[in-house]
């Protein structure tokens, strides 16, 4: 049962949103918990490969509910050269779950995606890539 959707705003990430982040990543990737802080100060000065973007999902109230980091990659089966905008990771607080975050950011990601003039779409489940098959690289979604 899906509720009653959150108003939000989706905007890329701030250097002020770093503790949210590494709270957000934490619960996301709990495995090294200690390396998320050195990560995100790394992203904030450019000196990390991957992710290139991050897009947070804010609520009314201020508080960061979910974020997608994003890379862009060149090896993707079957667009191998091509500029393909890739889902480092995505995560939604599990409180703001089934009111329409992820859709939100996935719209922004898209947007995203077509600024960065790629080609596709991608990300991974289960170490196995999956191509978002409603990109279209010549046509912006609203």
């Amino acid at each position: 049962m899906e509720l009653e959707p959150i108003a939000l705003i989706i905007r890329p990430i701030t250097p002020a949103d770093a503790k949210a982040w590494e709270t957000l990543r934490c619960d996301l990737w709990p495995e090294e918990p200690e390396s998320h802080a050195v990560e995100i100060a790394a992203f904030f000065e450019k000196k990390l490969e991957e992710p290139i973007a991050v897009l947070v999902a804010e609520n009314k109230a201020g508080t960061i509910v979910g974020f997608a980091e994003l890379s862009i990659r060149f090896d993707i089966p079957s667009f191998e050269q091509e500029r393909v905008g890739y889902i480092e990771g995505l995560y939604v607080i599990p409180s703001a779950r089934g009111r329409g975050i992820t859709g939100e950011l996935l719209r922004a990601v898209r947007r995203w995606a077509h600024e960065q003039k790629c080609e596709a779409l991608a990300s991974d489940r289960a170490e196995r890539v999956v191509i978002d098959r409603r990109f279209h690289p010549k046509q912006i979604s609203p």
